[in-house]
């Protein structure tokens, strides 16, 4: 019932309890009951009496055939697609569904990650569909030495994306995250499965915050689309869509080329080009001057005696003026 309440409601109007009771054939109270438990989960859903209830325009529930009708045929029938209500973490749930001796690629969604997790291991806040929650399953060569830059291409990716779809601002932090206004937007996290020298697989880990308006736990600065106020779209399935559009021809090029062709458009949009920023790694840190990234998709750090190559790995980079 609440995939249909919510269509009703992605128009952006106040709509009454007993209107959409009498649309969707439930009782008014069984329209309170199903978005008061939405509400308590902390969804941007706006209760006034006399008038009803409203959700920003385009908010939808996860819908496969719906993103699939967006994509080209041969693009849609590349993957095999799963929607899951609730799983620990979309890569998890995609490392499980890998068929052993034949594995396909895949694209694995879910409303809620009850064990999200980002970098290091750090929790990701998931409330239930709020968010982006999404994985892919691509095939690479070259086991982990052919991950190199992948995580920012994907990030690459994402900020395009965003902009396909109208938002603006967006700018990449290395390795792996997107930021809007200065906060936290979305990350990346790779997974490899198979082979580590060879022939593998690569579970791209995608999360993005859209709909969210508060979140639990989180000790760094974030945002939503919908907390920007940008008049663009928040349409998870619309999102989902331009995303792939765009990851999907770029990992061709990726794996014939790596991340060489990629290096200038991550560059443009480097949100810590130029700034003083710490290396950390364990307890040992570097203090230096972002100064772009190679066509490894590794960080240039200038220091005094010159310029260090950071990879990514256990590196956390932070602006050196921050905790």
């Amino acid at each position: 019932m609440l995939g249909a309440i919510l269509t009703r409601l992605a128009d952006g109007r106040f709509h009454s309890g007993e209107a959409l009771g009498e649309a969707l054939g439930v009782s008014r109270a069984a329209i309170w009951k199903t978005l008061k438990r939405l509400e308590e989960q902390g969804y941007p859903l706006q209760r006034v009496r006399g008038k009803g209830y409203r959700v920003p325009r385009g908010a939808c529930l996860l819908d496969p055939a719906v993103i699939r009708a967006q994509l080209p045929a041969a693009l849609s029938e590349r993957w095999q697609w799963h929607l899951h209500q609730q799983v620990d973490s979309t890569n998890a749930e995609a490392q499980r569904s890998l068929l052993p001796g034949a594995p396909h690629p895949l694209v694995v969604l879910a409303e809620q990650q009850v064990a999200g997790r980002g970098r290091r291991g750090r929790p990701w806040s998931s409330p239930y569909g709020q968010n982006i929650y999404l994985s892919v399953v691509e095939p690479v060569s070259g086991g982990a030495h052919g991950l190199e830059g992948l995580s920012l291409l994907v990030g690459l990716c994402l900020v395009q994306s965003l902009e396909d779809v109208g938002y603006r601002g967006c700018q990449l932090k290395w390795p792996n995250d997107v930021l809007l206004n200065g906060a936290k937007l979305a990350g990346v996290l790779l997974e490899i499965s198979g082979d580590l020298t060879g022939e593998a697989l690569v579970v791209i880990g995608v999360g993005v915050n859209v709909l969210m308006e508060a979140a639990d736990g989180v000790d760094q600065a974030w945002t939503s689309l919908y907390r920007t106020g940008q008049s663009a779209p928040l349409d998870r399935n619309q999102l989902v869509a331009a995303f792939l559009l765009r990851l999907a021809p770029a990992m061709e090029i990726f794996r014939a080329e790596g991340f060489a062709p990629f290096r200038d458009a991550w560059q443009q949009r480097d949100a810590w080009a130029g700034q003083q920023v710490r290396v950390v790694s364990g307890a040992h840190e570097q203090l230096g001057v972002a100064a772009g990234v190679t066509t490894r998709g590794a960080l240039l750090l200038q220091q005094e005696q010159g310029v260090q190559e950071i990879s990514g790995g256990e590196v956390s980079l932070r602006l050196n003026n921050a905790t």
